[in-house]
């Protein structure tokens, strides 16, 4: 029987996803754990309190089970009769040792024999090799996401997009402290969005979309200074928008389209200056009518209310938005002009080279 020896990973998986392939947050972010100003994170008993932090190398065995991307050797098998000498123990940081199945021609198993685990497909290590990305999109992985990943201590990104994941959001990501982005989208998961991750306060992109996640959208995610985007679009969410998104100062682009939301659109919202697209379109219970102040939103480029409730009609203070491109509010119950084009004539100001009067994302 061939020699096991057990694996000490020090390497990270990442990439960027959709618009987020920016760098890192330009200011750092505080190290407390209150949300933004008037925005309370999570209390009471902390589900992730008692969550025991392990080795690297123990944390990527873990997720080399649970998700097994076909780029990657395979785990060694759990052999309890077999003793393990003590030269076949975890190395020490500064080294990474695995033995796998021999005879494989697959280049990556070929490196990770020699410990080049840094240079396994999706991963990407920092210069003490330290993971800091986490890459597995479209690796038609199934299974859950491992709560050991929280480990990783060093992880700034982390993208498993495009899989098969079910089961539950780990409310640990949570304690990923130095993320910036994770994407979760277009898997199968389930359950609620973790109140958690409002934790990450150096968080910049936060994709959950295109799963099966249901419940309210916490508000306690607006207590993320650094946030820039958050696409919940194409999942089960119920219940109002909350208030308390109208902290996230950094906002450029929200999608919460195609979702089961309710109630009337927060005031707060117009308080976002950086918002350059707002995407609530496909919520047929969203109703009331546009908040006032909405013209404030200097930077927004595209607003989309299509298939929703949402009645009155659309003021001329948001055809005045200079940068304003993209405007649809057709299938709605919203009187008047459904398009820029139009609300601008309507409103006596001068048509925009870029009036475009259908088409942009996050249709219904």
């Amino acid at each position: 029987m061939m020699r096991r020896t057990k694996l000490t990973l020090l390497c990270v998986f990442g990439t960027a996803f959709l618009l987020a392939c920016s760098s890192s947050a330009e200011n750092p972010a505080p190290d407390s754990g209150e949300g933004a100003e008037g925005v309370q994170v999570a209390g009471g008993e902390d589900p992730v309190g008692e969550f025991e932090f392990t080795s690297e190398g123990e944390a990527m065995m873990a997720i080399l089970r649970a998700f097994r991307p076909h780029s990657w050797p395979p785990p060694p098998e759990d052999d309890e009769d077999e003793q393990v000498e003590d030269d076949e123990q975890f190395e020490t940081d500064n080294k990474v040792l695995v033995t796998v199945t021999e005879g494989s021609k697959d280049p990556e198993r070929e490196r990770s024999i020699q410990g080049l685990h840094c240079e396994w497909s999706g991963v990407t290590c920092g210069a003490d090799n330290k993971v800091i990305r986490l890459e597995l999109n479209v690796k038609d992985m199934e299974g859950t996401i491992p709560r050991d990943i929280a480990s990783l201590r060093e992880l700034e990104r982390l993208y498993l997009f495009a899989n098969q994941l079910t089961g539950t959001i780990p409310p640990e990501l949570g304690l990923l402290s130095k993320l910036t982005h994770m994407s979760l989208g277009d898997n199968k998961l389930t359950g609620t969005l973790p109140p958690e991750l409002s934790k990450l306060r150096e968080l910049e992109y936060l994709y959950i979309f295109s799963n099966q996640v249901a419940g309210s959208i916490p508000p306690e995610y607006g207590g993320m200074p650094m946030l820039k985007h958050l696409g919940l679009w194409s999942n089960q969410l119920t219940g109002e928008v909350p208030p308390e998104l109208g902290s996230l100062s950094n906002l450029e682009y929200l999608w919460l389209n195609t979702n089961h939301l309710s109630g009337t659109l927060p005031p707060p919202l117009a308080k976002l200056s950086k918002l350059k697209y707002l995407y609530l379109s496909g919520n047929a219970e969203l109703g009331g009518t546009l908040p006032e102040g909405l013209g404030g939103l200097g930077s927004l480029e595209g607003l989309y209310v299509q298939f929703t409730n949402i009645t009155g009609s659309i003021p001329c203070e948001v055809a005045a938005i200079p940068s304003l491109k993209n405007l649809e509010a057709h299938n709605s119950s919203i009187q008047g002009c459904v398009d820029l084009r139009c609300l601008r004539q309507e409103c006596g100001l001068s048509p925009l080279e870029t009036d475009t009067p259908t088409g942009g994302a996050g249709g219904g």
